[in-house]
C-alpha cells in the first residue's frame, strides 16, 4: 500500500472517530476504568486469601481452622464488604467484594484428587441426522474432567449414546475450557445440555461450579449471575438466560449437579432456563452422590431414547430406585411451563411434564389395555413388576392409578408403564390397575397377589435347625448374604442416608428363656447407630463398630409375649465400611414358639374376618396358590387342603354366627 492510501485511510478513521459523541465515548472510557478497578480490587481480595490459605495449610491447620484464617484475611485486608459474610458451611462461605459475588470453597480448592492427565479442550462429535428429533444436538458441560478424579466416563458414554439416538452432533466442554462465555454460546440449538459437574446453592439461587473465571465480567458478579471463586467461578441459570444470542431450543438441561434446586433457591436457575426457551430443567434439592445420580440418569435417559415422555421417564426412575438419591438425600426435581417449583422440594413431585426427546408427537387415544400378568408370587420384603399394555402401543391419552387391596400384605407404586408390588407379610391380597380417560374410569384390571414369607432371609438368621420365622422393613429390608462360609442378613439401607432398616420378631417366652444372637455393626460413631430394643425398651444402643463378631444374650424376665426389634439409623451421609448391622445364628432355649393366629386366619391380621374368607376361596378355587401358613390355617376340616367348604366355615367365623 502506498503513503498516499496509508495517509488516506488514516484521514478517514480519525473523521470518524471525531463525530462519535464526547460524552458518549468518555462514558465508554469511564466504564472501563471503572471496571478495570474493580477487577482489579477482586484480584487484591484473592491474593489475600491465598496467601493466608497457604500459610494455614503449611502449619498444619485443619480444614475448620484454615476456613477461618482466610475470613480473618479478607476482613483484615479491608477489601471486602464486611456485613457480606454468609452462607457458611463446613467447606467454607460467600462474601462479596464491592457489591461483587464471591466464594471460598476449602473442599473444592484442597481436596479434590486430579487425574493423571488434566484436560481442557472442546470435542465435538458430528452426527448423521438419523431421527426427526426437535434439536437433536447434545452439549456436555465438564468443568471437572481432569481435575477430579471422582467424575468417571458416564456421561460422555450417555452424551454419545444421546447423539446415536438423535442422529446429531455433541459437543464436550472439558476442564478450563468449560468458561462462562463457551457455555452460554453452546447451549444454541442444543436438544440436551448435561452439565456433569460441581453446584453449590447461595442466598437465592444454585450456581453450576467452573474451573476457571475467563470472560465473566464485573456486571456479571454483581448481578449474582456468577460467583467469583478466585481462579475458578460459579454462574446459574441467570447467566445463560442473559448470554445466549437468541431462544433456545426447546432444551432439556440435566443438572447432575449437587443442590442443582435447592430449597433456599426456589427454582431461580430453573425459571432463568425456562424463560431462556428450555422445555424441561432437572435437577437435586440437596447433595447428590454420583452413584446415585447415575442410577436415575441411566433409568430415565433409556426411556427417553424409547419414545417416552419426561413425565414416563420420571416416574420410571422413581419406580425403580424411589426417592430420594440412592445413596444420599437428594430429591429429584423436574421443572417445566407446566411443573413448577415444588412447595416442598424434600419431598415426591407430581411430575406432569411431556417433553420428548424426538419433539412433539400429536396425542393418541387407547382403544383396549391389559397387564402381562393374572397373578404374581412374591416374598415378604421382596418385590415383583407387572407390565401395562396398551392398544395402540403409542397410545398416550390415559391416566393408571395402581392400588392395592390390602397394603398389609402389600404394597404398589406405579406409573403408567408399570407397578411395582412389593410383599410386607405373608397373604394374599389383589393389585388393581384402573384406566382413566378424560378423568372418567375407562376400565380395570386386576393381579392375583400371594405374599410368602422370606424362607432366605430365615435361613440366614436361624441357627442351624431353627425354625424362627423374621419380617423385615418394607423400605430398606433386611437381606440374605452369603459371604465364604457364613449366611447371614444385613440391613438393607447400607450408603442410604437419612434411613431406618428394621428386623422384627415376636416370640412367646417363659421367665428365664434366652434369645441369643451374633452382631457385628459398623458406623460412623456419633452419628449412626445399631439399636436392639426389646417391646420398645431400648437395650443396645451403640455407635463406632465392634470391629468383628460378638455375641449377645437377652434373658426374659417373666412370662409372655416379647417383640424384638433390630434397627440401623443413619443420618444424611454415608461411608465406604459396613455401613449397617450384620445378624446371624439367632437361637431361642424355650419352648413357647411364635404367636399364631387363630384358625381361619389367613391374612395374618391375628382375627378373622370376611377378607379371610375370600381369600380361602379363591385358594379353593385355584385362582390363587396358598403358603403353608395359609393352609395350616385355612384347612377347618383338617382335609389337607382349603376347599370351598372350608371358605364358608370362615365366613361364618367372620360373621359370629359360629365360635
Amino acid at each position: 500500500m502506498n503513503t498516499k492510501k496509508l495517509f488516506a485511510l488514516v484521514i478517514a478513521f480519525l473523521m470518524v472517530f471525531a463525530a462519535v459523541p464526547v460524552l458518549s465515548l468518555a462514558g465508554g472510557i469511564g466504564s472501563g476504568i471503572g471496571e478495570a478497578a474493580a477487577m482489579a480490587r477482586l484480584d487484591r481480595c484473592w491474593n489475600a486469601v491465598e496467601a493466608a490459605e497457604a500459610e494455614a495449610i503449611a502449619a498444619g491447620m485443619d480444614r475448620r481452622a484454615v476456613i477461618g484464617a482466610v475470613q480473618s484475611a479478607i476482613l483484615n485486608s479491608g477489601l471486602a464488604d464486611s456485613d457480606s459474610f454468609s452462607d457458611f458451611s463446613k467447606d467454607g462461605f460467600f462474601f462479596t467484594v464491592d457489591g461483587m459475588y464471591c466464594a471460598y470453597n476449602y473442599r473444592l480448592r484442597n481436596e479434590l484428587t486430579a487425574c493423571e492427565y488434566p484436560e481442557d479442550g472442546t470435542v465435538v462429535i458430528k452426527g448423521n441426522g438419523a431421527r426427526d428429533a426437535e434439536s437433536p444436538d447434545i452439549l456436555l458441560v465438564g468443568p471437572y474432567y481432569g481435575y477430579d478424579s471422582n467424575f468417571t466416563d458416564q456421561y460422555r458414554l450417555e452424551a454419545a449414546s444421546m447423539g446415536e439416538a438423535t442422529g446429531g452432533s455433541v459437543t464436550i466442554l472439558s476442564g478450563h475450557d468449560a468458561t462462562g462465555p463457551a457455555i452460554a454460546q453452546n447451549f444454541m440449538n442444543k436438544g440436551v445440555v448435561f452439565y456433569d459437574s460441581h453446584g453449590t446453592q447461595s442466598g437465592n439461587s444454585s450456581y453450576l461450579c467452573l474451573t476457571t473465571n475467563s470472560g465473566i465480567t464485573q456486571n456479571d458478579y454483581s448481578n449474582g449471575w456468577a460467583v467469583n471463586a478466585g481462579s475458578a467461578a460459579y454462574i446459574d441459570g441467570r447467566y445463560i438466560q442473559h448470554h445466549v444470542t437468541g431462544t433456545l431450543s426447546n432444551t432439556f438441561v440435566w443438572m447432575a449437579i449437587c443442590e442443582g434446586m435447592k430449597r433456599q433457591g426456589q427454582g431461580t436457575t430453573g425459571n432463568a432456563l425456562l424463560a431462556a426457551g428450555c422445555g424441561a430443567v432437572y435437577g437435586y434439592s440437596q447433595s447428590v452422590t454420583f452413584a446415585g445420580d447415575y442410577l436415575y440418569e441411566e433409568v430415565f435417559w433409556n426411556v427417553m431414547k424409547d419414545e417416552g415422555t419426561a413425565k414416563e421417564a420420571y416416574e420410571e426412575m422413581i419406580s425403580v430406585y424411589g426417592i430420594p438419591d440412592p445413596y444420599g438425600d437428594a430429591y429429584p426435581i423436574l421443572m417445566s411451563p407446566v411443573d413448577p417449583f415444588p412447595s416442598n422440594p424434600d419431598a415426591a413431585q407430581t411430575v406432569n411434564c411431556e417433553w420428548k426427546l424426538y419433539g412433539f408427537l400429536p396425542p393418541v387415544a387407547l382403544e383396549s389395555f391389559s397387564l402381562d400378568r393374572d397373578s404374581v408370587q412374591v416374598y415378604a420384603s421382596y418385590s415383583d413388576t407387572i407390565n401395562f399394555a396398551k392398544v395402540p402401543e403409542d397410545a398416550s391419552l390415559y391416566e393408571l392409578v395402581w392400588t392395592s387391596s390390602d397394603e398389609s400384605i402389600a404394597t404398589v407404586r406405579g406409573n403408567s408403564r408399570k407397578c411395582v408390588i412389593t410383599g410386607v407379610s405373608a397373604g394374599s391380597c389383589e393389585v388393581i390397575c384402573t384406566v382413566l380417560v378424560d378423568g372418567e374410569v375407562f376400565g380395570t384390571a386386576s393381579c392375583a397377589v400371594t405374599v410368602m414369607p422370606d424362607t432366605a432371609l430365615d435361613e440366614a438368621l436361624n441357627v442351624e435347625g431353627g425354625t424362627l420365622h423374621f419380617e423385615t422393613s418394607e423400605q430398606y429390608p433386611f437381606r440374605a448374604v452369603r459371604d465364604g462360609e457364613r449366611f447371614y442378613a444385613q440391613s438393607g439401607n447400607h450408603k442410604v442416608g437419612n434411613s431406618d432398616s428394621t428386623l422384627y420378631l415376636v416370640l412367646n417366652m417363659l421367665a428365664g428363656d434366652t434369645l441369643t444372637f451374633e452382631y457385628w455393626y459398623g458406623a460412623e460413631d456419633g452419628y449412626d447407630y445399631y439399636n436392639f430394643t426389646v417391646n420398645n425398651q431400648q437395650v443396645q444402643h451403640l455407635s463406632g463398630s465392634n470391629n468383628g463378631w460378638q455375641t449377645y444374650v437377652y434373658t426374659a424376665a417373666a412370662d409372655g409375649e416379647y417383640t424384638f426389634e433390630w434397627n440401623f439409623n443413619k443420618d444424611p451421609y454415608v461411608e465406604d465400611f459396613i455401613d449397617g448391622i450384620r445378624l446371624d445364628n439367632v437361637a431361642f432355649s424355650g419352648e413357647g414358639g411364635q404367636p399364631v393366629g387363630p384358625d381361619g386366619d389367613l391374612d395374618d391380621s391375628s382375627t378373622v374376618t370376611v377378607s379371610d374368607a375370600l381369600i380361602a376361596l379363591r385358594i379353593a378355587m385355584n385362582i390363587t396358590s396358598a403358603s403353608p401358613e395359609q393352609i395350616a390355617h385355612g384347612d377347618m376340616d383338617e382335609d389337607g387342603s382349603v376347599s370351598v367348604s372350608d371358605a364358608v366355615v370362615i365366613l361364618r367365623l367372620a360373621m359370629g354366627l359360629v365360635s
